[in-house]
């Protein structure tokens, strides 16, 4: 492929819509190269032995597949300047275990059972400015990325052609991004403007559309979403040091809960956590206070410049949801806690009774479970404490609960690579996940979470050590601002 000149790379950072203008060339010259046959490659090095995890993984994509042809694409872009770190599209760094390669293509081929990878002769002027020393297909080894072949870049149109060729009715798998974290995705369909816009994975699946036009071709979603629901035990060993590093973090960030603080204290304590004992953040951490804590207005952080950053008042509670990440994995995490310290008789009792909830979810919590069983588990311990709630702010919690529209936001999702990952309706060991109830009361947000694996009879926390009542939360509030005043003196 002939290089793609976007200008002078160390410009990027004055000018990053160079970059991004860099970013949509290249996908429109791969495009391109899907239009004009081009000669194959050199004879391809055989198979090395793969690695036996990613043996699994690939073994059991191909069952998914059958007949059909599975397209996932590598990262595209170098990190943000805002951004923590590079980190590698997940369902290509789950199949390849590759973390640094930009603008690969992976093509998994159920009916051959072979998995080849794309990638160009030479990146870009734009891209090969931040990856210098990225690998050629001529060098790249299969069995460093754990597949079968390795092919220049132009050799996919061709590749795909062979395939429909060999059987018409073949259907392509295309990775559009569709995940439960696609807010993109959320637009509309693939042919809406804005949600093309919003979504470059869609726009990825509309332009293989165009160029096989008669080929049957699918979102490969929940193809890859069901294959990640389960955890190897190598995943399930980092999400434990996920869980132990995000519960460490959460502590982290109850030291520094204060009135008249601002909400970008904590998470500035919570980030530098995650930094010190994981390497990162899974998302920039919420400490949602007062009218911020309801859940629906936590996300209007999103959209910004500050965060919804405040100063917290005496009184509020905040919302404290956290994750860090370690090694690609992400950890999502939290608490209702009080800004003072104490919680007022009231939203101690609203804390006591969420835990209830809580509890009474994770009692029906095995294998064979679906997630409504598991909220409708809780909401039943909810009504059987009801009668004995004395606070006129709890007994309006429990109302709420009881009500249809009063927890719309109410949750099991999955947790790994994503830190909300789509999660299938039957719980099966070996799943990682998330359980939130999640509620608002008196103006403020309720809400607990907890990373949880599926084990063979019932369930194990992964985020360890952390309080749930009210009193342990105030007693943990207390002990890590004594520790902390301490290590201030000591210095």
């Amino acid at each position: 492929m002939t290089p793609i000149l976007f200008g002078n790379p160390a410009s990027c950072k004055r000018h990053p819509t160079r970059l991004i203008r860099g970013a949509v060339a290249l996908s429109v010259a791969l495009v391109a190269s899907m239009t004009r046959p081009t000669a194959a490659t050199a004879q391809r090095a055989a198979s090395a032995p793969n690695a036996p995890i990613y043996t699994q993984r690939l073994a059991h994509a191909y069952a998914h597949l059958g007949n059909g042809l599975l397209v996932i694409r590598s990262r595209w872009t170098p990190a943000g300047l805002n951004d923590a770190a590079f980190e590698q599209e997940p369902n290509f760094y789950y199949l390849t275990g590759d973390e640094r390669l930009f603008a690969a293509v992976l093509v998994l081929d159920g009916a051959t059972r072979q998995a080849e990878l794309f990638v160009p002769a030479e990146l870009p002027a734009a891209l090969r400015f931040f990856a210098p020393t990225q690998p050629g297909p001529m060098a790249l080894a299969p069995a460093a990325v754990h597949i079968d072949h390795v092919s220049a870049w132009g050799d996919f149109s061709s590749y795909i052609d062979s395939r429909l060729r060999a059987d018409p009715r073949r259907v392509i798998y295309v990775d559009d991004g569709g995940g439960a974290g696609d807010f993109a995705g959320a637009l509309g369909t693939p042919l809406d403007s804005l949600a093309t816009l919003g979504n470059p994975w869609r726009e990825w699946r509309h332009m293989i559309q165009q160029r096989w036009p008669e080929a049957a071709v699918r979102s490969g979603g929940p193809i890859l979403s069901d294959l990640r629901a389960v955890k190897d035990s190598t995943e399930i060993a980092t999400l434990r040091r996920v869980g132990a590093t995000s519960a460490a973090a959460l502590i982290a960030g109850l030291a520094r809960f204060a009135p008249g603080r601002r909400q970008r204290d904590v998470e500035a304590a919570v980030v530098e956590s995650c930094v010190r004992n994981g390497g990162g953040v899974s998302f920039w951490p919420w400490a949602m206070s007062g009218p911020n804590s309801e859940f629906s207005k936590a996300f209007t952080s999103l959209a910004d410049p500050q965060h919804l950053d405040r100063v917290m008042q005496a009184g509020e509670v905040v919302r404290l949801d956290i994750g860090c990440q370690v090694d690609h994995y992400q950890g999502d995490v939290g608490r209702t806690v009080p800004v003072s310290g104490t919680f007022t008789p009231s939203q101690a009792e609203v804390i006591d009774l969420l835990v209830t909830a809580y509890r009474g979810g994770l009692a029906v919590l095995r294998p064979g479970v679906t997630g409504d069983a598991v909220v409708r588990a809780s909401l039943a311990a909810v009504a059987r404490r009801r009668p004995a709630l004395h606070t006129s702010l709890a007994k309006e919690a429990a109302a709420v609960m009881a009500r249809p529209d009063g927890i719309p936001f109410w949750e099991v999702h999955g947790i790994g690579l994503d830190a909300a990952e789509d999660l299938p309706d039957t719980l099966r060991a070996g799943m990682t996940l998330d359980y939130e109830p999640i509620f608002a009361v008196g103006g403020q947000g309720y809400y607990m979470e907890d990373m949880i694996l599926v084990t063979p009879t019932g369930f194990e926390i992964l985020t360890k050590g952390l309080p749930y009542s009210a009193v342990e939360i105030e007693r943990a509030m207390r002990q890590r601002g004594s520790q902390n005043t301490r290590n201030s003196v000591g210095h």
